[in-house]
Formats: C-alpha cells, sequence, structure tokens
C-alpha cells in the first residue's frame, strides 16, 4: 500500500512540476495596429515579424493594419491612438494644419537608434533628412522614396516623354490619369511645366496664381480619371500616361502591360515615407515596432521595395538583391540622385490653403 501512494505522489509531483513549467512556457500575446498605404504590411513582412518576435520575445504577435487615403488618416491614428505604427510621408508631422508636434500635445514617440541595428545601412542623403527630427530626437526613420511621377505606356510611346507638358498636348486628352486627394502635387507639377524651379514652387507667394490656375484647369478637365490613394493599374489599359507614386506601374506590369516611368527635364518632386512610432505605443508594444523598423530595413524588404512597390528604398545594402535594370530605374543606392528631385517641403498655411482652393477651382472644369 506504501509502495502504491509514493507511486501516486510521484506521478502527482511530476504532474504538477509539468503544469507548473507549462505555465512558465506560456507564450505571451501582443497586438500591433498599424495605419499605412497599402502593401507596407503585406503578408511577407508579416509572416517574418512573427517568427522574429516568437524566436526573440516568446511572443505571439497579431498584426492590425489598416490603409490609409490620405495623410490625415495618419494623423487621425496618432491623435487618437488608434494605431502603433504609421507610415506618413515625410512632410506630414510637421504641417501647421496637422502639427504632431504641439507643444505639449506631442503624437509621435522617439526612437533611439540603438534600437534599431539596420539604421547603420541609411544612404547619407536620408541620414540628414530632419524632417522628423524634433527637439534633437528622432521621431521617424525613413523607409522608402518615390516621385510623383510621369509615367507612360511604353506599347504607345517609341521613345519615354521629356516633359511634363505631355499632358497638355491635346492628343493625349482623356487618355491620362492623375492624382486627386494629394492634389499639391498637381500645382507643383504645373508650375514646374511653365518653368519654375525648386525654390519657388513651394510658396504661393513665389508664383504667379492666375497663370498656373489656368494651366491647371486644363490639366484637370482633360484627364480620363482622377485617382485617391493610388492609381487604378486596371485602368491602365486605356491609357497612354499617368502620374504614379511607381506601385501602379508595377501593379499594371504584373498584369501585363508595358508601362516605364519617364525623367521630365524639367525635374520633378519626390516624398519619403516614413516609419514612425504614436504615443499609444507603450512598453513591450513600442520595443515591438522598433523590431518592426528595424525588419522593414534589412537588405530583404528594402529589396521588396523595389520590386513589389516600384519605389526606391533608402538602405545602401540591397544593389546585389535587384536586377540591373531595377537597380538603375530606382536609383538603388544612388544617394547622388535623391540631391535632384524636390523632396517635399512643409508648406506655410497660406500656400496650403491656396493650393487647396486652385485645386477645388480646376476640378469643376471636368
Amino acid at each position: 500500500m506504501k509502495k502504491v501512494l509514493a507511486l501516486l505522489l510521484g506521478a502527482l509531483v511530476v504532474a504538477i512540476s509539468f503544469c507548473s513549467y507549462g505555465l512558465a512556457q506560456e507564450v505571451k500575446k501582443e497586438t500591433i495596429r498599424i495605419t499605412c498605404w497599402e502593401g507596407y504590411a503585406d503578408q511577407a513582412v508579416i509572416d517574418a515579424f512573427k517568427s522574429l518576435v516568437k524566436e526573440k520575445y516568446k511572443v505571439d504577435v497579431e498584426i492590425k493594419p489598416t490603409y490609409a487615403v490620405g495623410q490625415e488618416d495618419f494623423y487621425n491614428a496618432a491623435k487618437n491612438g488608434t494605431a502603433d505604427l504609421i507610415s506618413p510621408p515625410a512632410d506630414m508631422a510637421k504641417t501647421p494644419r496637422f502639427n504632431c508636434f504641439e507643444k505639449g500635445k506631442i503624437l509621435l514617440s522617439a526612437i533611439k537608434p540603438d534600437a534599431l541595428p539596420n539604421l547603420k545601412n541609411l544612404l547619407p542623403f536620408f541620414k540628414k533628412d530632419s524632417s522628423l527630427i524634433h527637439g534633437e530626437k528622432r521621431y521617424g526613420v525613413p523607409y522608402n522614396c518615390g516621385p510623383y511621377g510621369l509615367a507612360y505606356n511604353a506599347n504607345v510611346f517609341k521613345e519615354a516623354p521629356t516633359t511634363w507638358n505631355i499632358f497638355w498636348d491635346p492628343k493625349y486628352a482623356k487618355k491620362y490619369t492623375i492624382n486627386n486627394n494629394f492634389h499639391k502635387v498637381n500645382i507643383w507639377v504645373t508650375a514646374l511645366s511653365l518653368g519654375y524651379k525648386y525654390n519657388k514652387i513651394f510658396d504661393i507667394d513665389k508664383l504667379d496664381r492666375a497663370k498656373i490656375q489656368e494651366k491647371l484647369n486644363a490639366l484637370a478637365k482633360n484627364a480620363k480619371s482622377l485617382w485617391d490613394g493610388e492609381a487604378n493599374a486596371d485602368e491602365f489599359p486605356q491609357l497612354d500616361l499617368a502620374t504614379t507614386w511607381g506601385f501602379a506601374v508595377v501593379k499594371a506590369n504584373q498584369k501585363g502591360g508595358n508601362w516605364k516611368l519617364a525623367a521630365p527635364k524639367e525635374g520633378g518632386t519626390a516624398w519619403i515615407d516614413y516609419w514612425c512610432i504614436t504615443q499609444a505605443a507603450k512598453g513591450m508594444t513600442k520595443k515591438l515596432c522598433e523590431e518592426w523598423i528595424n525588419l522593414q530595413l534589412s537588405p530583404k524588404f528594402q529589396a521588396a521595395v523595389v520590386k513589389q512597390q516600384g519605389v526606391s528604398p533608402v538602405v545602401n545594402n540591397v544593389s546585389n538583391l535587384v536586377i540591373p535594370e531595377e537597380k538603375a530605374l530606382f536609383h538603388v543606392g544612388n544617394n547622388d540622385y535623391f540631391k535632384t528631385v524636390a523632396i517635399w517641403r512643409v508648406m506655410s498655411e497660406k500656400t496650403e490653403k491656396a493650393f487647396g482652393e486652385m485645386w477645388e477651382e480646376a476640378k469643376k472644369q471636368k
């Protein structure tokens, strides 16, 4: 009897120990809420991130992405605390009507460079960008860079268009699409087509408003469509020309198209999208957000910026992961190229207001 009791007691001890071990090894759970452009949190990066977090932190992480249409979506997500991570264009945080750095109401969380080992691979141009530097602290990290580009159907054009003025050629009326909800880009393009230089296009006081309005009206009137967020790649078979961030060109070509990006002689504007952590992210959530940003700066996912998004990476160590055509077309590792474009700048409230009024007037012509 004693032997039986001893065996039962031993079994009980083993069972208790096993249960205690299981509880000790229980995997924690976290959720990361992301407001980003579509494609910035695709399944490949989500899967890689989950594996990384599970192995490094013994945490099961759920990613909940919401896709933005305009800059206000990023601002509202940070202001209302509905996202832990956002991917705004560089100028958004300091734009007067958004202002993520209002005294006493900073909406973003400072990032410690030591938490992001892959920061060391940023190209010098992006290291120097101070868009998300405030009070000597970094509040965001560059992720990718792309133009408000002139895309053309290579089945229609034997040679690439060389000027923005191609959009005002009567033969292409109703055969192009342009942006709607980032209307400022259309004013910039119109100004460039009239010969204005980069040092003037971001300030309404340096522009002939009436002259630009007249040409802007024609640009809107003769567009086949106006797109929000991202150009509609499904429409491209019906078009000869388009403006695009680059994303739609990749999608159109995946569907059998033959689209390319031109380099207008007047130059062009370009955006830098950042990853930023909002004040809503605390403790482990913030740490995981830093891991997400660091992963997005890794060679694999910076190469994906080229291959899947059709825009430029911000690091210097992906040249061997792209083909020569991609390297040339998307300026991979070419630090000097980024000095030749006008990176979006913070504009005065007066200029923002004027540009908005000008675009509303132009759309009345359609």
